[in-house]
Order: C-alpha cells, then sequence, then structure tokens
C-alpha cells in the first residue's frame, strides 16, 4: 500500500519537464540568445569603419583645437572643447558608451547604437546653441551700452545738457536721413502748450550726413559710433534728456511720417498731470493705406499686447509719443529694433498711467523704410512682444 502510494506519488503528472521554451535553468531561449548576442557585442572587437576613423579624426581635430588655442579662449571653452573632442574619441574608438546607450534602449544592432549617438549628439548641439545664443546677446549688450556710453560723453562734453533743462525735448532717431530730416526739424514748433521746444536727434551711425544737416536745422546731435537700431538709438536720447532735466520727451520719427504740429494733442495730457504717458494711434486717428500684410499684422499684434497686458492698445507699433521724463528710468528697454511694442508693454507693467491719442500717419516724404521684409519683420516684432511681457 505504502510503495503504491510513493509510486504514485512519483507518477508523471508531478514530474518537472522542462517547457519547449525554457533550459534547465528556466530561463527562456530568447532570453538567452539576447543575452549571448549581448556577451558577443561586449566582446566583439571594434572595427575600423570609415565613419570611426572620421569620429576619431573629428575628436582629435577638436582636442588639438582646444591645446593649441589656449591661450586665446577662456578657460570654460577650452575645457569644453576637451570634453567634447575626448566624447568624439571614446564613441568613435570603444564601446564605452553602450551602457548609457542601453539605458535608453539603444541597443546595439540594426542601427540602433548610431542612432542613439545622434539623439545625444543632438542633445549636446542644442545645448551649445543655446550657449552661443546667449553669449551672443550678451556681447551685443555690451556693445550698445559702450556705443552708447560714447554718445553720453561726447553729448556732455559738448556742452548740450543745458538746452534741455525744463523744456519739452523732441527726440528724433535718424539713420541715413540726411533728405527727410531737414522738413521734419522744420515743422518742429519752437513752443508747445507755452513751454518752449529743444529737439535732440540722435544719428545711429549713419553713412550719411545726418548729423550734419541736423546741427545745421540747429538741433543737438549725439552719434551712434556704429548702427545699434532705433531701440538703442532711443534708449540714448531717453538717458540724455532725462538727465538733462527735460519736463517731457516728445519722440517722432525722422522719415516724416509723423506730423510735429499734432504734438501739442500728446504733450498737453502729460503737462496737465493727468498722464505721464500719451500715445499716438493711427487706429483712432487716420493712416495712409499700406500694404494690406502689414495691415493685417499691425490689427494681430494690437490684439495680442491688448490679451498680454488686459488693456485695450490699439496701435503698438506707433513710435510718436510723449513721456513724462521723470517716469523713463523706470522702464527696463532692451529691444535695439522692435522697440515700439517693448515700450508700451514696459510702460503698462510698470503702471505708467497712459492714454491713447489720435494721430495722423502719413507716406515717408524721402528715401525707403528701414524696417527688413514682411516676415522677418512679423517674427522680429512678435520676439520682441514675447521678450518685454516674459520679461
Amino acid at each position: 500500500m505504502s510503495g503504491g502510494r510513493q509510486a504514485q506519488s512519483r507518477g508523471p503528472s508531478e514530474v518537472a519537464v522542462p517547457a519547449k521554451d525554457e533550459d534547465a535553468h528556466g530561463r527562456s531561449i530568447e532570453s538567452r540568445c539576447r543575452a549571448d548576442i549581448r556577451t558577443s557585442y561586449r566582446d566583439q572587437p571594434v572595427s575600423a569603419t570609415p565613419l570611426r576613423i572620421f569620429g576619431l579624426c573629428c575628436g582629435i581635430a577638436v582636442i588639438f583645437v582646444a591645446l593649441a588655442r589656449r591661450r586665446r579662449l577662456r578657460n570654460v571653452d577650452v575645457i569644453l572643447l576637451l570634453v567634447l573632442g575626448a566624447a568624439v574619441v571614446v564613441v568613435s574608438e570603444t564601446n564605452a558608451a553602450d551602457g548609457l546607450l542601453r539605458l535608453f534602449s539603444f541597443n546595439r544592432g540594426g542601427d540602433r547604437r548610431i542612432i542613439g549617438i545622434s539623439v545625444f549628439a543632438i542633445v549636446v548641439l542644442f545645448g551649445l546653441a543655446l550657449r552661443a545664443t546667449a553669449a551672443t546677446s550678451r556681447s551685443d549688450r555690451q556693445l550698445s551700452a559702450l556705443v552708447e556710453g560714447l554718445a553720453a560723453d561726447q553729448f556732455a562734453s559738448a556742452g548740450l545738457p543745458d538746452r534741455f533743462a525744463g523744456k519739452v525735448a523732441v527726440l528724433i532717431p535718424a539713420y541715413d536721413e540726411e533728405e527727410a530730416l531737414p522738413g521734419v526739424l522744420a515743422q518742429v514748433p519752437e513752443q508747445v502748450c507755452g513751454v518752449p521746444t529743444a529737439t535732440l536727434v540722435v544719428d545711429d551711425g549713419s553713412r550719411d550726413n545726418t548729423a550734419v544737416v541736423a546741427r545745421a536745422s540747429g538741433a543737438a546731435v549725439a552719434r551712434h559710433v556704429a548702427n545699434r537700431g532705433g531701440g538703442a538709438a532711443l534708449r540714448t536720447g531717453y538717458r540724455l534728456l532725462s538727465e538733462a532735466g527735460a519736463r517731457v520727451v516728445v519722440t517722432l520719427d525722422a522719415d516724416g511720417q509723423h506730423l510735429p504740429g499734432e504734438m501739442e494733442r500728446l504733450v498737453a495730457l502729460v503737462l496737465d498731470g493727468g498722464v505721464d504717458l500719451a500715445h499716438g494711434s493711427r487706429v483712432l486717428g487716420h493712416a495712409a493705406p499700406s500694404h494690406f500684410s502689414r495691415e493685417l499684422g499691425i490689427a494681430f499684434f494690437n490684439r495680442v499686447v491688448s490679451l498680454l497686458t488686459r488693456t485695450r492698445v490699439t496701435d503698438c507699433s506707433n513710435g510718436f509719443r510723449a513721456v513724462r521724463a521723470s517716469v523713463l528710468p523706470r522702464l527696463v528697454l532692451r529691444q535695439e529694433q522692435f522697440h515700439s511694442s517693448e515700450f508700451v508693454i514696459e510702460a503698462i507693467k510698470r503702471g505708467v498711467a497712459a492714454v491713447e491719442v489720435p494721430v495722423t500717419v502719413v507716406p515717408r516724404t524721402h528715401g525707403h523704410t528701414k524696417k527688413p521684409a514682411t516676415m522677418r519683420y512679423g517674427l522680429g516684432f512678435a520676439g520682441a512682444i514675447l521678450r518685454a511681457w516674459l520679461r
């Protein structure tokens, strides 16, 4: 009886039989094959393919450049080049990076290794591009500060600040406007609301006789030694006029599109003390017909600025405005070219009391526009709005 029970306990139904897809250790045949493949890849010597040889040469070249120019480069740049060069050499001549690639499911075989390396290379290049962009922006700001500082020194050494104390200062940024500028200056009134006016032309590195004709017309001139853009010219003018003690600063274009005779309606609101900024609006006033794409863009960006600032803005691209000089130091202005929208957004963010006033914008009297093509202008304008809002 007992022997029978023992025989039954050892019956065929209770004998462990390996499954067809498992080995004696319980591992699936598929997983064992994968392990064998990984082992064979690790043990496989690195083959000198043309791509690996090219990568090795590039890595060595980067290291050589870093060492050869170490006295001219910053220490951080030398270290960065050495690390990048060494990384390219290691990836090209060894399998040391395979562990990292497998961590992100880029196993060897089927070109997955080269795809993984390409993905990591793109990430590194993206980081380097961001770093280069930041360095370029920093250099641009430093150059602008130098140019604006030189203009301020020349302005002070010429004794020009005394012209503007207690007056309505008319600020005109100009670049290659020797033909249009005399007509604009001739229209500037000697007094506005009973307050004397004085005109400052900021010559933004013009290649023609803009500065000469401005002085001949009786305007004070501050000159940039290099062209930095209308925004930089306005920054220079705002700084000089606020430090000189001007009461109100009126900005208008040098190409004749703004009518100096209309500045009184802007200045009066500021002098009355009700607002600190009177911003001209062609939408509320009148503007000569322009390209459809430009008019559509102006309408679109007006809506965008209004939405972002939660304030109704009808003309964010108009540079005809009057502002109390004492509020100018409160504004953070960094745009070199697309500056009109930045000024509007900054004024709203800083709580500057403002109002829009109907004005007229007419076609330029001479020359041609300095603005870039429509698509580039739209992208630059959008970027300026975004940066001013995020700042």
